[in-house]
């Protein structure tokens, strides 16, 4: 038990020098542990101290402090209230855990090891054996952060997309499997390791390729009209890799037929509407391209060497993406997609084509969330 002054004993243990109630009697511990427990001191006049080794390098593992007192009228307890003013300190307490719990193993940060030297001298009095304890550094984001201080003053739940929590990238879209790899690949080392959101894309990508159906969404959307002298049916893959999974279809023409591209495929002046026709763009009035259909096979487009766009038909709906940009930050796009996205539920991720994978967040609104490209 240490009665002494704050000051007066920091003084002692930088100097390595023991202060005078270092060697105490048994009794006379025990009689000012009663008085502690009584009530008999107020908070910061009296301690209970683990004996270590004073030559110890490390100045905050020599004699630390492992019972104090704690002003309950001023600080409550938020679960006991004032029922108790005697508290352990968390390397006591997580010892004497570790020890009833009957824990064998440690996994905790390199910045707790000096918590595990201090952890081994509890260990070493009672006579019981120490955990294995494996440290490990800070996984840290490129390009962001991970303090919870810092993320703590964004005031966002946790959850929020933009936010590089396990939640908040599970929220954007990010799959277990993807973060595990991650994980193992970054492998458990004591120095600290920095991750890049690129390389848990990548990982990510690669997952979720196989899964994630297809569909057209056409960002920034113009009108585009076009004359089909014949009736077409527009065959979209609902995945091009999986035929057996189908396809949307799209009955347009004969006659005159309006869809929607959007403006910056417009500007290209030729392309190929996605599996369904050649197009050149003869004139522009106001917002609404006018082409003309010069082919319908693919063979055609590739020999004239255009690009191939996604469209969406007269009767689409209006969508919101939203892009997760920095911590708190977000970028709204909206346009226009296919009405086969109406069959979609909240939580399914599907393939954007030319644009990159999101996730539902809202059917009502037709609102996704950017996960990557």
């Amino acid at each position: 038990m240490d009665t002494c002054k704050t000051e007066e004993w920091r003084k002692l243990r930088n100097a390595g020098k023991a202060c005078p109630h270092r060697g105490q009697s048994v009794e006379e511990n025990l009689e000012l542990w009663d008085k502690m427990l009584r009530g008999d001191f107020r908070e910061g006049e009296s301690v209970l101290r683990v004996k270590t080794d004073l030559t110890h390098p490390d100045p905050s593992v020599r004699d630390w402090v492992a019972f104090r007192i704690i002003d309950v009228e001023r600080n409550p307890h938020p679960l006991v209230g004032a029922k108790y003013h005697v508290w352990p300190t968390y390397n006591f307490a997580v010892s004497i855990d570790d020890h009833l719990m009957g824990v064998t193993h440690v996994l905790r940060a390199q910045e707790h090891s000096v918590n595990t030297v201090k952890q081994s001298f509890v260990f070493k009095h009672f006579g019981w054996t120490q955990p294995v304890t494996i440290h490990f550094g800070r996984l840290k984001v490129e390009g962001g952060s991970l303090s919870k201080s810092k993320l703590k003053a964004l005031k966002l739940r946790y959850d929020d997309i933009t936010m590089p929590t396990l939640a908040g990238l599970r929220s954007r879209g990010i799959q277990p499997e993807a973060i595990w790899e991650l994980i193992l690949s970054v492998g458990i080392k004591p120095s600290d390791a920095t991750v890049s959101l690129a390389n848990l894309f990548s990982i990510n990508r690669k997952i979720l390729d196989p899964k994630a159906d297809r569909y057209m969404f056409v960002p920034e959307p113009v009108k585009l009209v076009i004359n089909l002298p014949k009736r077409i049916v527009a065959k979209i893959p609902v995945h091009p890799s999986f035929p057996e999974r189908g396809h949307r279809e799209y009955e347009l023409g004969p006659g005159e037929v309006s869809l929607y591209i959007s403006r910056k495929d417009a500007e290209l002046g030729s392309f190929r509407l996605m599996e369904l026709a050649n197009v050149v763009v003869r004139r522009k009035e106001g917002d609404v391209y006018y082409g003309e259909v010069v082919g319908y096979t693919i063979d055609e487009a590739r020999e004239a060497k255009m690009p191939i766009i996604q469209w969406t038909p007269d009767n689409s709906r209006e969508a919101v993406v939203i892009r997760p940009v920095a911590a708190g930050k977000k970028a709204v796009e909206r346009g226009l997609i296919e009405p086969g996205a109406e069959t979609l539920r909240e939580g399914d991720i599907v393939q954007f084509l030319r644009y990159g994978f999101v996730k539902l967040a809202s059917r009502d609104t037709m609102e996704f969330i950017y996960i990557h490209e």
